[in-house]
Protein backbone atom coordinates (compact mmCIF):
# COMPACT_ATOMS: atom_id res chain seq x y z
CA UNK A 1 0.00 0.00 0.00
CA UNK A 2 1.50 3.58 -1.07
CA UNK A 3 -0.05 6.49 1.06
CA UNK A 4 -0.93 9.85 -0.67
CA UNK A 5 0.47 12.33 1.52
CA UNK A 6 -1.19 14.00 4.41
CA UNK A 7 0.25 17.40 5.15
CA UNK A 8 -0.03 18.62 8.74
CA UNK A 9 -0.54 22.25 8.80
CA UNK A 10 -0.33 22.88 12.38
CA UNK A 11 2.03 20.30 13.32
CA UNK A 12 5.52 22.26 13.57
CA UNK A 13 3.79 25.75 12.98
CA UNK A 14 1.40 27.97 14.74
CA UNK A 15 1.71 26.61 17.70
CA UNK A 16 3.04 29.01 20.73
CA UNK A 17 2.29 27.99 24.10
CA UNK A 18 -1.49 29.27 25.71
CA UNK A 19 0.14 29.87 28.81
CA UNK A 20 3.60 29.35 31.02
CA UNK A 21 2.59 25.60 31.92
CA UNK A 22 1.29 23.71 28.99
CA UNK A 23 3.93 23.29 26.63
CA UNK A 24 3.61 21.18 23.32
CA UNK A 25 6.53 18.97 22.76
CA UNK A 26 7.68 17.24 19.19
CA UNK A 27 8.74 13.71 18.58
CA UNK A 28 9.59 12.52 15.71
CA UNK A 29 11.80 9.50 14.01
CA UNK A 30 12.01 6.42 11.20
CA UNK A 31 10.16 3.45 11.42
CA UNK A 32 8.41 0.67 9.62
CA UNK A 33 10.06 1.81 6.18
CA UNK A 34 9.12 5.44 6.59
CA UNK A 35 9.02 8.64 9.39
CA UNK A 36 6.58 9.34 12.14
CA UNK A 37 5.88 12.46 13.59
CA UNK A 38 4.35 12.83 16.70
CA UNK A 39 3.11 16.53 18.60
CA UNK A 40 1.65 16.66 21.87
CA UNK A 41 0.27 19.37 24.65
CA UNK A 42 1.48 18.77 28.78
CA UNK A 43 3.12 20.61 31.33
CA UNK A 44 6.14 17.81 30.74
CA UNK A 45 7.68 15.91 28.51
CA UNK A 46 6.18 12.84 30.02
CA UNK A 47 6.20 10.56 26.52
CA UNK A 48 9.92 9.82 25.53
CA UNK A 49 11.07 8.89 22.07
CA UNK A 50 12.62 6.08 23.82
CA UNK A 51 9.30 4.87 25.10
CA UNK A 52 7.91 5.09 21.39
CA UNK A 53 10.58 3.32 19.49
CA UNK A 54 10.23 0.79 22.04
CA UNK A 55 6.56 0.36 21.35
CA UNK A 56 7.42 -0.05 17.40
CA UNK A 57 10.51 -2.23 17.69
CA UNK A 58 7.89 -4.66 19.57
CA UNK A 59 4.92 -4.65 16.60
CA UNK A 60 7.96 -4.71 14.13
CA UNK A 61 8.67 -7.95 16.00
CA UNK A 62 5.08 -9.04 15.41
CA UNK A 63 3.89 -7.89 11.88
CA UNK A 64 6.65 -6.90 9.86
CA UNK A 65 7.78 -8.71 6.70
CA UNK A 66 11.43 -6.96 6.48
CA UNK A 67 12.24 -9.08 9.92
CA UNK A 68 12.57 -12.61 9.39
CA UNK A 69 12.21 -13.84 12.71
CA UNK A 70 9.03 -11.80 12.96
CA UNK A 71 6.05 -13.85 14.10
CA UNK A 72 4.29 -13.23 10.60
CA UNK A 73 7.13 -14.64 9.05
CA UNK A 74 6.84 -17.74 11.17
CA UNK A 75 3.50 -17.79 9.83
CA UNK A 76 4.32 -17.94 6.71
CA UNK A 77 6.82 -20.53 6.75
CA UNK A 78 4.86 -22.60 9.20
CA UNK A 79 2.71 -25.77 7.63
CA UNK A 80 -0.36 -25.28 10.10
CA UNK A 81 -0.26 -22.29 12.33
CA UNK A 82 1.68 -20.38 15.35
CA UNK A 83 0.90 -18.87 18.17
CA UNK A 84 0.00 -15.20 18.20
CA UNK A 85 1.09 -12.24 20.29
CA UNK A 86 -1.61 -9.86 21.03
CA UNK A 87 -0.57 -7.13 18.42
CA UNK A 88 -0.88 -9.77 15.67
CA UNK A 89 -3.97 -11.19 17.29
CA UNK A 90 -5.73 -7.78 17.05
CA UNK A 91 -4.73 -7.08 13.49
CA UNK A 92 -6.00 -10.15 12.25
CA UNK A 93 -9.20 -10.50 13.84
CA UNK A 94 -9.12 -6.60 12.84
CA UNK A 95 -8.27 -8.07 8.94
CA UNK A 96 -11.08 -10.51 9.06
CA UNK A 97 -14.13 -8.01 10.45
CA UNK A 98 -13.03 -5.61 7.77
CA UNK A 99 -12.96 -8.10 5.34
CA UNK A 100 -16.10 -9.77 6.19
CA UNK A 101 -17.64 -6.02 5.66
CA UNK A 102 -16.54 -5.26 2.36
CA UNK A 103 -17.20 -8.90 1.08
CA UNK A 104 -13.18 -9.64 0.38
CA UNK A 105 -12.27 -6.56 -1.12
CA UNK A 106 -9.91 -6.35 2.11
CA UNK A 107 -7.74 -9.56 2.71
CA UNK A 108 -4.55 -10.24 4.34
CA UNK A 109 -3.91 -13.74 2.74
CA UNK A 110 -3.55 -11.81 -0.62
CA UNK A 111 0.26 -12.21 -0.20
CA UNK A 112 0.44 -14.53 -2.99
CA UNK A 113 -0.87 -12.58 -5.46
CA UNK A 114 0.89 -9.96 -5.17
CA UNK A 115 4.39 -11.52 -5.05
CA UNK A 116 3.24 -12.89 -8.57
CA UNK A 117 2.98 -9.63 -10.26
CA UNK A 118 6.11 -8.03 -8.51
CA UNK A 119 7.97 -11.68 -9.72
CA UNK A 120 6.78 -10.59 -13.15
CA UNK A 121 8.55 -7.84 -12.99
CA UNK A 122 11.98 -10.03 -14.02
CA UNK A 123 9.74 -11.35 -16.91
CA UNK A 124 8.89 -7.92 -18.02
CA UNK A 125 5.07 -9.13 -18.47
CA UNK A 126 1.97 -9.49 -16.92
CA UNK A 127 1.39 -13.42 -15.84
CA UNK A 128 -0.85 -15.51 -17.84
CA UNK A 129 -4.73 -15.71 -16.57
CA UNK A 130 -3.77 -19.26 -15.79
CA UNK A 131 -1.17 -18.68 -13.54
CA UNK A 132 -3.54 -15.74 -11.49
CA UNK A 133 -6.34 -18.52 -11.61
CA UNK A 134 -3.92 -20.90 -10.35
CA UNK A 135 -2.41 -18.42 -7.53
CA UNK A 136 -6.15 -17.32 -6.13
CA UNK A 137 -6.59 -21.14 -4.93
CA UNK A 138 -3.99 -20.32 -2.09
CA UNK A 139 -5.76 -17.35 -0.23
CA UNK A 140 -8.73 -16.63 0.91
CA UNK A 141 -9.57 -14.87 4.46
CA UNK A 142 -11.95 -17.64 5.22
CA UNK A 143 -8.77 -20.16 5.29
CA UNK A 144 -7.40 -18.55 8.23
CA UNK A 145 -8.50 -19.82 11.68
CA UNK A 146 -8.38 -17.86 15.36
CA UNK A 147 -8.88 -20.22 17.98
CA UNK A 148 -7.53 -18.99 21.41
CA UNK A 149 -3.83 -17.32 20.85
CA UNK A 150 -3.58 -19.82 17.71
CA UNK A 151 -3.45 -18.65 14.18
CA UNK A 152 -4.31 -21.45 11.72
CA UNK A 153 -4.32 -22.14 8.36
CA UNK A 154 -6.27 -24.44 6.72
CA UNK A 155 -3.94 -24.89 3.42
CA UNK A 156 -0.14 -25.13 4.02
CA UNK A 157 0.61 -22.44 1.24
CA UNK A 158 -1.77 -19.57 2.79
CA UNK A 159 0.60 -16.61 3.42
CA UNK A 160 -0.56 -13.28 5.23
CA UNK A 161 0.62 -9.50 4.23
CA UNK A 162 -0.70 -6.82 7.57
CA UNK A 163 1.25 -3.93 5.45
CA UNK A 164 -2.27 -2.64 4.56
CA UNK A 165 -3.44 -2.67 8.16
CA UNK A 166 0.01 -2.67 10.28
CA UNK A 167 0.45 0.87 10.49
CA UNK A 168 -2.89 2.36 11.06
CA UNK A 169 -2.73 -0.35 14.12
CA UNK A 170 0.60 1.18 14.68
CA UNK A 171 -0.91 4.77 15.16
CA UNK A 172 -3.81 3.43 17.50
CA UNK A 173 -1.10 1.87 19.59
CA UNK A 174 1.49 4.95 19.79
CA UNK A 175 -2.15 7.02 20.96
CA UNK A 176 -2.58 4.57 23.84
CA UNK A 177 0.84 5.86 25.41
CA UNK A 178 -1.33 9.39 25.71
CA UNK A 179 -4.48 8.33 27.13
CA UNK A 180 -2.94 5.80 29.75
CA UNK A 181 -0.92 9.73 30.85
CA UNK A 182 -4.18 11.12 30.41
CA UNK A 183 -2.73 13.38 27.71
CA UNK A 184 -6.00 14.78 25.70
CA UNK A 185 -4.05 16.56 23.20
CA UNK A 186 -2.06 15.32 20.71
CA UNK A 187 -1.36 14.13 16.91
CA UNK A 188 0.60 11.42 15.52
CA UNK A 189 1.94 10.28 12.07
CA UNK A 190 3.09 7.46 10.67
CA UNK A 191 3.78 7.32 6.97
CA UNK A 192 0.62 9.13 6.02
CA UNK A 193 -1.64 7.45 8.45
CA UNK A 194 -3.41 10.27 11.70
CA UNK A 195 -5.14 9.88 14.69
CA UNK A 196 -5.69 13.51 16.22
CA UNK A 197 -7.18 14.03 19.36
CA UNK A 198 -7.93 17.17 20.86
CA UNK A 199 -6.32 20.22 19.34
CA UNK A 200 -3.24 21.89 19.19
CA UNK A 201 -2.73 25.48 21.38
CA UNK A 202 -4.67 28.15 19.88
CA UNK A 203 -6.64 26.41 18.03
CA UNK A 204 -10.23 24.40 17.65
CA UNK A 205 -8.98 21.39 16.08
CA UNK A 206 -6.17 20.18 13.80
CA UNK A 207 -5.94 21.03 10.76
CA UNK A 208 -4.80 18.44 8.20
CA UNK A 209 -4.54 19.00 4.04
CA UNK A 210 -4.69 15.55 2.17
CA UNK A 211 -2.58 15.77 -0.96
CA UNK A 212 -3.29 13.45 -3.92
CA UNK A 213 -0.14 11.29 -5.25
CA UNK A 214 0.14 13.83 -8.39
CA UNK A 215 2.44 16.45 -8.64
CA UNK A 216 0.30 18.86 -10.33
CA UNK A 217 -2.01 19.60 -7.38
CA UNK A 218 -0.42 21.65 -5.10
CA UNK A 219 -1.10 21.86 -1.27
CA UNK A 220 -3.10 25.01 -1.38
CA UNK A 221 -5.63 23.35 -3.71
CA UNK A 222 -5.60 20.08 -1.83
CA UNK A 223 -8.92 19.37 0.51
CA UNK A 224 -8.34 20.36 4.20
CA UNK A 225 -9.90 18.74 6.82
CA UNK A 226 -10.49 20.06 10.36
CA UNK A 227 -9.90 16.80 12.70
CA UNK A 228 -10.28 15.62 16.22
CA UNK A 229 -11.11 12.30 17.95
CA UNK A 230 -10.49 10.66 14.85
CA UNK A 231 -8.03 8.84 12.62
CA UNK A 232 -7.42 9.68 8.30
CA UNK A 233 -5.36 7.77 6.12
CA UNK A 234 -5.24 7.39 2.67
CA UNK A 235 -4.33 4.90 -0.28
CA UNK A 236 -2.99 6.25 -3.45
CA UNK A 237 -3.05 4.28 -6.55
CA UNK A 238 -1.00 6.04 -9.62
CA UNK A 239 2.21 7.20 -8.15
CA UNK A 240 3.29 3.66 -7.92
CA UNK A 241 2.97 0.96 -10.46
CA UNK A 242 4.50 -1.65 -12.67
CA UNK A 243 5.58 -1.46 -15.95
CA UNK A 244 5.55 -4.53 -17.44
CA UNK A 245 6.34 -3.94 -20.90
CA UNK A 246 4.49 -1.36 -22.22
CA UNK A 247 1.62 -1.67 -20.01
CA UNK A 248 1.39 -0.01 -16.92
CA UNK A 249 -0.63 -1.50 -13.26
CA UNK A 250 -1.54 -0.40 -10.26
CA UNK A 251 -0.25 -1.52 -7.25
CA UNK A 252 -3.30 -2.47 -5.52
CA UNK A 253 -4.41 -5.76 -6.55
CA UNK A 254 -8.20 -6.42 -6.19
CA UNK A 255 -8.02 -10.03 -4.02
CA UNK A 256 -11.30 -11.67 -5.31
CA UNK A 257 -10.03 -11.56 -9.52
CA UNK A 258 -6.05 -11.33 -8.71
CA UNK A 259 -5.37 -8.84 -11.35
CA UNK A 260 -4.75 -4.81 -10.15
CA UNK A 261 -7.79 -2.27 -9.86
CA UNK A 262 -8.33 -1.05 -13.53
CA UNK A 263 -10.20 2.28 -12.54
CA UNK A 264 -8.83 5.36 -12.45
CA UNK A 265 -9.20 6.38 -8.64
CA UNK A 266 -5.67 8.46 -7.80
CA UNK A 267 -6.45 8.27 -3.86
CA UNK A 268 -8.91 7.54 -1.03
CA UNK A 269 -9.11 8.99 2.00
CA UNK A 270 -11.10 7.77 5.09
CA UNK A 271 -12.04 9.29 8.25
CA UNK A 272 -12.83 6.56 11.02
CA UNK A 273 -13.14 6.26 14.66
CA UNK A 274 -9.47 4.50 14.97
CA UNK A 275 -6.78 4.10 12.43
CA UNK A 276 -6.88 0.53 12.38
CA UNK A 277 -10.47 0.80 11.13
CA UNK A 278 -9.51 3.99 8.23
CA UNK A 279 -6.04 2.06 6.80
CA UNK A 280 -8.16 -1.08 5.77
CA UNK A 281 -10.88 0.48 4.32
CA UNK A 282 -9.27 2.75 1.97
CA UNK A 283 -8.01 -0.01 0.58
CA UNK A 284 -11.17 -1.96 0.39
CA UNK A 285 -12.64 0.99 -0.73
CA UNK A 286 -9.93 1.46 -3.54
CA UNK A 287 -10.87 -1.73 -4.91
CA UNK A 288 -14.33 -1.39 -4.78
CA UNK A 289 -14.27 1.70 -7.57
CA UNK A 290 -16.17 4.46 -7.48
CA UNK A 291 -19.94 3.01 -7.82
CA UNK A 292 -19.48 0.25 -5.10
CA UNK A 293 -17.30 2.41 -2.36
CA UNK A 294 -19.93 4.73 -2.60
CA UNK A 295 -22.86 2.37 -2.16
CA UNK A 296 -20.77 0.75 0.90
CA UNK A 297 -20.79 4.07 2.64
CA UNK A 298 -24.44 4.83 2.09
CA UNK A 299 -24.99 1.84 4.47
CA UNK A 300 -21.79 2.90 6.79
CA UNK A 301 -22.42 6.30 7.11
CA UNK A 302 -20.27 6.97 10.40
CA UNK A 303 -17.02 6.39 8.02
CA UNK A 304 -16.07 9.51 5.65
CA UNK A 305 -14.72 9.13 2.13
CA UNK A 306 -12.80 11.40 0.03
CA UNK A 307 -11.82 10.63 -3.71
CA UNK A 308 -9.96 11.67 -6.06
CA UNK A 309 -10.15 10.51 -9.67
CA UNK A 310 -9.89 11.14 -12.93
CA UNK A 311 -12.48 10.96 -15.03
CA UNK A 312 -12.82 9.74 -19.06
CA UNK A 313 -11.43 13.01 -20.33
CA UNK A 314 -8.58 12.84 -18.32
CA UNK A 315 -10.02 15.38 -15.96
CA UNK A 316 -9.15 15.15 -12.15
CA UNK A 317 -11.97 15.54 -10.06
CA UNK A 318 -12.92 14.68 -6.82
CA UNK A 319 -16.12 12.95 -4.86
CA UNK A 320 -16.81 12.86 -1.04
CA UNK A 321 -19.67 11.25 1.37
CA UNK A 322 -21.94 13.95 3.68
CA UNK A 323 -19.89 12.73 6.45
CA UNK A 324 -16.77 13.48 5.07
CA UNK A 325 -18.17 16.95 3.94
CA UNK A 326 -18.55 17.67 7.58
CA UNK A 327 -14.75 18.01 8.11
CA UNK A 328 -13.91 19.94 5.32
CA UNK A 329 -12.41 23.27 5.84
CA UNK A 330 -12.81 24.11 2.08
Amino acid sequence: MIHALIMLLAFFHSMNPASDSLKTYYIQGLAQGTSYHISYTATDSVVTKTEIENLLHTIDGSLSLYKTSSLINQFNTATHGIQMDQHLKTVVQKAIEISTLSNGSFDITCKPIIDLWKAQQSSNRPPTHQTIKKTLRRIGYQNLILKGDSLLKKIPSLKIDCDGIAQGYTVDQLALIFQKKNIENYIIELGGEVYASGKPLLKTSWEIAVQPTVNSLSVHSSPKIALSNKAITTSGSMNKFLQLGKEYFSHVVNPLTGYPVPHKIISVTVVAKDAITADALDNALMVMGMKKAFKWIAKNPEIGLYIHYVDDKGNQKEMMSDTMQKYMLR
